[in-house]
């Protein structure tokens, strides 16, 4: 992992969660599946019984349907990629196990660039992935059109990452299938997704002992007819952070967001750390936009909640929270095209509190959402702003010209030399920009200001990622460029 990775992830505890998955197996295999390939289909594969633990699986691009998408994989480690676009595993009804459309047998599987549809089974809960083992990665995948996009068992034990990801229309309508529906497992991280549209059921259900579900769009949108955005039913450890949360006027529950509404988790260390989201609400009054368990114990802060409703259905501490009735009373750029960025005239900048860090979790949110299934830095430069997104952080993707500046499509693009650096930083094409520059931490904490010049020197700055704060005179826009301090 390089230096700049590790800076960039402040939730210490992914790296805890997650450090036994993608281990290295010796004498693993690399199997490719498609048309011409060693295998045709995944199905072909699961009947040939070959599969090593570590064994990577390459599947090309298609549509493979009915029983040639349908596969049980049985090792643990194993890698499964799409490869020259997204494979499409379309299963039109059929299952296996009596299960869905894939079954994770084993442990700590990981799956990336794949699409599943059409997942339905007798007992009306097929999944597109069922988790049976313990521990699984997805990435990059697109689950539509099932009765559950993701279901898994209730092992008590096993670390879950989801992110990049879509989920829509999944359920099977009567309210106990979902988008995707985590069991009791150890740890889930979801984020960098986009979940909407799931019929009846939640568009994210979970067990989890420990919930981190940071900076996802999950939405119903104008038709949607969702329960509840985030159902996390057995309380646990969670910190909901950066998302974008939208409730539609046709969704079956008038609630938001849920925790503990049944019962907490045996052994779980139950505190909700809910902060830095943004929230619209377009259902009737009466509503909750979080509905907690009576006994409850966290924080909610720094939230922007707009439309009718309750802030919480029981008490709970709560801060910097912005709470208004219209949302064209907030300045976001575009409300109603779920564009929920600051505009600059909004309220909401500087409007939060400066939170304290509870043991486990890191309230400052370092990234922002970009539609659709990515993400940016998010610079917090004191006083934070309330909301999922930073007035300043955001500016880099405005318009389209200055975004190809930022992709150096443009001969006047701003260079810093080397980076990572370690002493001094250089500049090509300084004289495109104002003359002061300011350099931050993470934490918005500015470390050296001053004048460009031929080398800026950084040897004072502890190893780690900065950011370079300048003005493009061309553009008229200010700018956060980073770089890593070895």
């Amino acid at each position: 992992m390089s230096i700049f990775d590790t800076m960039k992830n402040q939730i210490a505890l992914a790296l805890v969660f997650f450090g036994c998955i993608g281990q290295t197996v010796l004498n693993a295999n690399t199997i490719t599946v498609g048309p011409g390939k060693d295998y045709p289909s995944p199905n072909a594969l699961y009947n040939a019984n070959v599969l090593m633990d570590g064994d990577s699986i390459m599947i090309d691009a298609g549509i493979y349907t009915g029983n040639n998408a349908l596969c049980a994989w049985q090792k643990n480690n194993l890698v499964i990629i799409g490869i020259g676009g997204r494979p499409h595993m379309q299963a039109e009804g059929s299952y296996i196990w009596g299960k869905g459309t894939w079954v994770f047998a084993g442990n700590n599987i990981s799956v990336e660039n794949i699409e599943f549809s059409g997942a339905a089974v007798p007992d009306l809960n097929g999944a597109g992935i069922r988790l049976d083992g313990s521990g699984m990665t997805v990435k990059h995948c697109f689950f539509h059109d099932n009765e559950n996009g993701i279901l898994t068992s209730n092992p008590g034990t096993g670390d879950i990452l989801i992110e990049y990801s879509e989920f829509a229309y999944n359920g099977y309508g009567d309210g106990q299938s979902h988008n995707l529906y985590i069991g009791r497992v150890s740890n889930l991280i979801f984020r960098y997704n986009y979940s909407h549209h799931a019929k009846i059921g939640h568009n994210l259900k979970s067990r989890a002992k420990v919930n981190a579900i940071l900076y996802n769009r999950i939405m119903d949108e104008s038709d949607g007819t969702s329960s509840y955005l985030i159902d996390m039913s057995n309380g646990g450890s969670a910190l909901v952070m950066g998302n974008l949360l939208m409730q539609g006027q046709q969704t079956d529950n008038c609630n938001m967001v849920s925790y503990a509404l049944e019962g907490f988790g045996p052994a779980y260390d139950n505190h909700l750390y809910f902060v830095h989201n943004t929230m619209v609400n377009k259902r009737s009054p009466g509503c909750n936009f979080i509905n907690l368990n009576s006994s409850s114990l966290g924080l909610v802060a720094n939230n922007i909640m707009t439309g009718p409703g309750n802030l919480s259905s029981n008490p709970i501490d709560t801060m910097g929270n912005m709470k208004v009735l219209d949302p064209g009373a907030v300045g976001l750029i575009n409300e109603a095209q779920y564009d929920y960025r600051l505009a600059a005239n909004s309220p909401a900048i500087n409007f939060g509190a400066v939170l304290t860090n509870p043991s486990l979790w890191n309230l400052l949110p370092d990234q922002s959402y970009v539609h659709p299934m990515s993400t940016m830095a998010r610079m917090n430069m004191g006083q934070p702003d309330a909301g999922a997104y930073e007035y300043e952080s955001v500016l880099a993707i405005e318009d389209e010209e200055l975004n190809q500046f930022h992709q150096g499509l443009d001969e006047d693009k701003m260079v810093l030399f080397p980076n990572p650096a370690s002493s001094f930083l250089s500049i090509k094409n300084r004289k495109t920009f104002e003359e002061g520059f300011s350099i931050f931490d993470t934490n918005g904490v500015e470390k050296i200001s001053g004048h460009i010049s031929e080398g800026i020197d950084i040897s004072s700055l502890a190893a780690g990622l900065f950011f370079f704060k300048v003005k493009s005179i061309k553009y008229n826009k200010t700018l956060m460029i980073p770089f890593v301090k070895l």
